[in-house]
């Protein structure tokens, strides 16, 4: 077992593996960014295999208990755990999700308006990753000191509640991005803000709705989405996620997932007979039900894209990111998203419908695609 000493140094050793690692990657990278892409991100994999491995290590309950009842043995029994989830989650964990951040940032720095923005920094990640776990942490600081009952469950959905409202600032502190241009705007209408987010031109492609609240509701896309489509099309993609906002999916999914883990929490802090193991057999299944819910929301943002500009566009755009690679959909009773042809062939069927003003700029359809 470590002194507190080797604790505290075992973390500056740590820091300086896990960044050291991911700049040798990327020095030996080479002038093809994409080599380089792939040789951060590996390298950040391990950084971050490494980190997990000490932060078990170090920052168990274990550990702190033992140092804290040798310097301290008046402190109340329910503190040690305290601690040392403090000790996890303010040392290995952030130095670990920071090398995984900085490893599979390759395009950050490669932007030339990258320094224009406040994301993508140690700061905005500090300022991210404090958003994203303080109010856990201080649920967990006030632990002790509440009584037991519904407080938990009532501060664990108050936690929920702060990240789905807050995942606006979250992103936006945790990576660069910018909003639309004028061209982009004129091309692109949309009822929320959209932000674009900095992760390069040979980045992920990817679109969401962030946010719960007014006023903190927007949409982000990575600038290879936008690169990638027409334009009628990436309005398309846009409108399924201002869709998410105005159907109200992203509560809808939170809800679900709570009305599965609140009343099972609630229920085992109030020491009720088979709680616990009723939660565990009623896992499966509530899984299910919640994943099921999700792709359905996937499916009425689409009707609602195909409503407001048109299945045609939308039913393309999946199309062509799909056969492109860059985005997967084969479904399943644990897949966020419906199967990819599924949703297009819904597309394609309104699409018929209905007259498409883009009709003669569509992508043309494989001989004798119908569809299926």
């Amino acid at each position: 077992m470590l002194s507190p000493v080797g604790a505290l140094l075992s973390h500056l050793v740590l820091a300086l593996v896990c960044l050291s690692g991911v700049r040798l990657v990327a020095a030996s990278a080479g002038p093809d960014p994409r080599v380089a892409r792939r040789l951060r991100r590996g390298g950040a994999f391990l950084a971050l295999l490494l980190a997990t491995g000490w932060g078990v290590g170090v920052g168990t309950d274990a550990h702190v208990a033992a140092w804290t009842a040798s310097a301290v043995p008046g402190l109340g029994a329910d503190l040690y755990p305290t601690l040392g989830t403090f000790a996890l989650f303010c040392g290995p964990v952030p130095l670990a999700t920071y090398a995984a951040y900085r490893g599979a940032d390759a395009a950050l720095t490669a932007a030339p308006d990258a320094a224009a923005h406040s994301g993508g920094s140690p700061r905005g990640f500090a300022e991210g990753y404090a958003l994203a776990v303080g109010p856990a942490l201080v649920l967990t600081a006030l632990a002790p000191a509440a009584p037991d009952g519904w407080w938990l469950v009532a501060g664990v959905a108050l936690v929920g509640v702060l990240l789905a409202a807050g995942s606006p600032l979250l992103v936006r502190r945790m990576v660069s991005s910018r909003p639309l241009s004028a061209a982009e705007r004129a091309a692109i209408p949309s009822e929320v803000p959209v932000l674009v987010l900095l992760t390069g031109r040979d980045g992920p492609v990817n679109a969401l709705a962030a946010g719960v609240l007014p006023g903190l509701r927007c949409v982000y896309v990575t600038e290879r989405l936008l690169d990638s489509l027409p334009s009628h099309e990436a309005a398309a993609i846009v409108t399924h996620e201002v869709g998410h906002h105005r159907r109200r999916h992203v509560p809808l999914r939170l809800g679900a997932v709570g009305a599965y883990v609140l009343p099972w929490l609630g229920a085992t802090t109030l020491d009720v007979p088979g709680a616990f193991l009723a939660g565990l057999v009623l896992l499966v299944p509530a899984t299910l039900v919640i994943f099921r819910i999700v792709r359905w929301t996937e499916y009425d943002a689409d009707a609602y894209a195909a409503r407001r500009t048109s299945p045609g566009a939308l039913a393309d755009a999946l199309r062509r990111l799909g056969e492109r690679g860059l985005l997967s959909g084969t479904g399943g009773p644990l897949a966020l998203h419906p199967p990819l042809a599924v949703r297009i062939a819904r597309l394609d069927d309104l699409d018929r419908e209905r007259p498409d003003p883009h009709r003669e700029g569509r992508q043309p359809r494989p001989e004798g695609h119908s569809g299926d």
